[in-house]
């Protein structure tokens, strides 16, 4: 194991913590109240729209609440928990400012909206992931730096030392995400480590890797890499398709199980 391979897998034992209590905060930010959601939806229109521009001032609170259609309670349940992932800031004696955004800033919240998944959006982020990620893969072939192609071999090799499970799912995950990221283009990184990479996504495939790492992970995983290794645009895009479609039978194939045992 090279020394950068250990410390991938150090570094993603100390994670796991940190990342179960981030994930517990977000399901505490998005509001269960019907009103609260839709003023954060058309809060987050609004910022997109360019209604409320970047590092501007929200309208009074009382004017706010009068042009979303929601009560002032349901305005401050929205606000706050816009405030929790970072859109929003209120400043004392100021007002509610928006904060300096990104593209991944606005969809990472609309992903923290509703973190539980059931059977027909796991298939449907399934069937997305199909369409989208292969070509992210085959960006990454043709365009990963040096530097990047050295992270996801180090992140693969890490993933090769381990027999559990939910290390191994950890840094899958970490995996994919590095290869999107060597795609060299920030709008699809935002939309796959907001979307395809979420919490929801965690909980949904731990459960369908459960108990076991498919050996035909690995196989594929190790593909990918020596496609991305090599620029083997062609063998990018094959291993990517055929691994991510297997990927959803066993998707599949789980929440078929699960709706038999009900």
């Amino acid at each position: 194991m090279t020394n950068l391979s250990a410390r991938v897998i150090l570094n993603r034992t100390q994670r796991g913590s940190t990342t179960m209590a981030k994930e517990r905060s977000l399901v505490k930010a998005a509001p269960a109240d019907t009103a609260s959601r839709r003023a954060m939806t058309l809060i987050r229109q609004g910022i997109a729209e360019g209604r409320f521009a970047p590092l501007s001032q929200l309208p009074r609170e009382i004017d706010l609440a009068g042009e979303l259609g929601v009560s002032r309670g349901a305005l401050r349940e929205a606000i706050r928990a816009l405030e929790l992932v970072g859109i929003l800031e209120s400043r004392h004696g100021s007002g509610t400012y928006v904060t300096g955004l990104t593209a991944a800033d606005i969809i990472r919240s609309a992903a923290t909206d509703n973190l539980h998944i059931d059977a027909t959006s796991a298939l449907e982020l399934m069937e997305f992931r199909r369409v989208v990620e292969p070509g992210s893969i085959v960006l990454a072939a043709g365009s990963a730096s040096p530097e990047q192609i050295r992270e996801i071999r180090a992140i693969y090799e890490a993933s090769e030392q381990t027999d559990d499970p939910a290390v191994y799912l950890e840094l899958d995950n970490d995996l994919h995400r590095a290869i999107v990221r060597a795609s060299g283009n920030s709008i699809l990184t935002s939309v796959m480590e907001s979307v395809a990479y979420g919490a929801a996504w965690d909980r949904m495939w731990s459960l369908v890797l459960r108990p076991t790492i498919p050996e035909r992970t690995r196989r594929e995983h190790e593909s990918l890499v020596v496609a991305i290794e090599t620029g083997d645009v062609q063998l990018a895009l094959a291993t990517a398709q055929a691994h991510l479609a297997a990927a959803q039978r066993q998707v599949r194939a789980r929440f078929d199980d699960a709706s038999e045992e009900s």
